[in-house]
């Protein structure tokens, strides 16, 4: 979810397997897509995914301002 990284002196497969992920799936070859995506199935069944959190919910609506008694009718303070 945040991305695949590579490091810059990965070994010598990495353009090979960069090339293999950007023709996928009309390229001729596969295996290193496959082997990705068992390696993702994987890391889900070890360790399943989070939802995130829901946002706090707003008391008011008024975002932390407090709000005005009713009456008065005047804006001054």
């Amino acid at each position: 979810m945040r991305g695949l990284y590579i490091p810059g002196d990965a070994p010598p497969w990495r353009k090979d397997f960069e090339a293999e992920l950007l023709r996928f799936p009309a390229g001729v070859h596969d295996d290193m897509v496959d082997a990705l995506g068992l390696i993702g199935q994987l890391l889900d069944r070890v360790r399943p995914g989070v939802a995130p959190k829901a946002p706090p919910k707003p008391n008011d609506g008024l975002s932390g301002y407090k709000a005005m008694r009713s009456g008065g009718g005047s804006w001054r303070v």
